[in-house]
């Protein structure tokens, strides 16, 4: 059988038109390899502006992986539910899918129309499903504010698509799209403060000394973990691009570890990056979690106390 998420980019979404198509191509690679590494089929298209991957693989394993996808904030399963955008069809075909059909409860329609303008509207068409599906199972009743469930629907112009239960990912940005890093992950300290580097775009360069059953754990979130960016200077050739920061070193072995030609006309001093300063014992804890079971626990379990 096959599934279908929709991804739902967050920060990358705030980009320029040229920064946003590169990062999200370095996302598409980074979620190609570790689909490979897994053994996972995975197949990438697009429904309009929407990103979808489809796959014939155990549902839950590709669920793993998909959390795994750092620039990804929000997975959506997704499924045909008719060929047809008639509003009778479709009210009948989403209740098929409801566990619950004939018994008391509240729901809403919200639909998201993508592709041209057709017969109805976003709006128009949530209120054309909701009134078939009052018709068709008179249990139901209508709250907008906060119902027992939401009726989420992508309408195309000849069909129409049910989303399933959101799966909060780990969003941050794709890494290696903010330069490298060096670090030494010898503990789970150091090992959490890579994956937060890592997690806001940057790629990890290991350095010797590494614990490598840690740096298996990073590596299921970034593939090409250890592979030096490339830059390309005025003449158009390319060359390693310097680390910028360092995890679990000093900046003075850092430095002995990186070769500055004179020709470089501008350098960056590295920098040296802490950061969980400032977290407590119980994020931490959360935050290890999730880097183990992403699709489990989610990366900010508090996440108002962070915004108060």
């Amino acid at each position: 059988m096959q599934y279908a998420w929709i991804l739902r980019y967050g920060e990358l979404g705030l980009k320029s038109r040229v920064v946003r198509r590169q990062f999200q191509r370095a996302l598409s690679n980074n979620m190609e390899k570790l689909a490979i590494n897994s053994q996972i089929s995975l197949f990438q298209d697009r429904i309009k502006s929407m990103e979808v991957v489809t796959s014939n693989s155990n549902k839950e394993d590709i669920e793993n992986l998909l959390c795994h996808v750092l620039g990804v904030v929000a997975i959506d399963p997704a499924k045909v539910i008719a060929d047809t955008i008639e509003p009778q069809i479709v009210a009948k075909a989403i209740l098929e899918n409801d566990p619950l059909v004939g018994k008391p409860r509240t729901f809403g329609v919200r639909t998201k129309r993508v592709g041209p303008k057709g017969k109805y509207r976003s709006q128009e068409y949530s209120g054309e499903i909701g009134h078939a599906m009052c018709h068709l199972d008179e249990s139901l009743s209508v709250d907008l504010t906060n119902p027992d469930m939401w009726v989420r629907l992508v309408l195309e112009p000849e069909k129409v698509w049910l989303l399933g239960e959101r799966i909060v990912s780990a969003g941050g940005l794709p890494p290696g799209v903010q330069g490298d890093v060096l670090c030494k992950v010898v503990d789970e300290e150091t090992m959490l403060s890579a994956f937060l580097i890592m997690r806001r775009g940057s790629r990890l360069i290991p350095i010797e000394g590494c614990d490598e059953e840690l740096l298996d754990i990073l590596r299921k979130w970034d593939p090409y973990l250890g592979r030096y960016s490339m830059v390309k200077n005025p003449s158009g050739h390319k060359r390693r691009r310097h680390p910028w920061g360092v995890v679990g070193i000093s900046v003075e072995e850092g430095e002995s570890l990186i070769e500055r030609n004179e020709s470089d006309v501008k350098t960056v001093p590295l920098s040296t990056l802490e950061p969980l300063c400032g977290w407590t014992d119980g994020e931490i804890e959360a935050l290890s979690k999730h880097i183990r079971m992403p699709n489990v626990h989610l990366c900010m379990p508090h996440l108002e106390a962070w915004v108060s």
